[in-house]
């Protein structure tokens, strides 16, 4: 494994690392990101990000916003495998915006945003722009991930506010027993609104991605989606064998 770039600011230390034709981030020793340009679909935790929307038309989908953006890992996989044009990514954290643009090639057809993505919402909440919203809000603590936005109504009402008719909210949770608690399964407003409800996982991980639709999440999408991909991209071929998901 190369080191490709290494910095530091006193505080974090980041690195980029090659592995063959993989490109992996990371910051204080803990693996970000990655991305292979010849394995868009790798069977890795940041695909689930963006299986949902691969459960969808192609015609479904225009315009995706992720929150907690790091190097760009989802935004490689919803623009080759989902055919989204338009994203924006909202990041914290500049180096890793940086990154995503030098390193894991989203300068084309990705806005990127440094900045609270809390706040950010809250700014944009009125606008309705997105057929897709993911929340990967997580931050760092002594090495470990922590929970960054609120997952409570108040929250998904201002990324509803963001979404177009017919959209769809993704959240990734590193803690499972939380899904069954989430506003839409308690809220009869928000429940009535997404009625496809999808949960993607690994086996091995604790990572929990949740999709809440306006429209279905149809299985025969996904294997439509999944067998062009590999026909574009053969190394790709049996990835989807790793992929455990259910509704509920």
């Amino acid at each position: 494994m190369a080191i490709l770039w290494q910095y530091s600011t006193g505080e974090d230390y980041y690195e980029v690392r090659s592995a063959g034709s993989s490109v992996r981030l990371y910051r204080n020793g803990v693996h970000h990101s990655q991305w292979n340009p010849k394995r868009p679909l790798a069977g890795s935790v940041w695909d689930l990000l963006a299986l949902p929307a691969l459960h969808r038309t192609t015609e479904g989908i225009e315009t995706a916003c992720i929150l907690g953006f790091g190097a760009g890992a989802a935004a490689g996989v919803l623009g080759v495998a989902a055919g989204i044009k338009q994203i924006v990514g909202v990041e914290l954290d500049p180096l890793h915006l940086s990154v995503a643009d030098g390193f894991f090639g989203c300068s084309a057809g990705v806005e990127l945003v440094t900045g609270d993505a809390v706040e950010w919402v809250r700014t944009h909440s009125k606008e309705g722009s997105y057929d897709l919203i993911i929340d990967d809000l997580y931050g760092e603590l002594d090495g470990e991930p922590v929970r960054y936005a609120p997952l409570d109504d108040v929250w998904f009402g201002e990324m509803v506010e963001l979404l177009r008719p017919g959209g769809m909210l993704v959240l990734n949770l590193i803690e499972p027993d939380k899904v069954p608690h989430l506003p839409p399964m308690r809220n009869a407003e928000l429940g009535a609104r997404f009625p496809y409800r999808k949960v993607f996982w690994l086996e091995g991980y604790e990572n929990r991605v949740v999709a809440f639709s306006e429209r279905p999440l149809k299985a025969e999408n996904f294997r439509a989606r999944l067998r062009n991909l590999c026909r574009a991209y053969p190394a790709c071929y049996g990835v989807g064998r790793r992929y455990l998901m259910e509704d509920f």
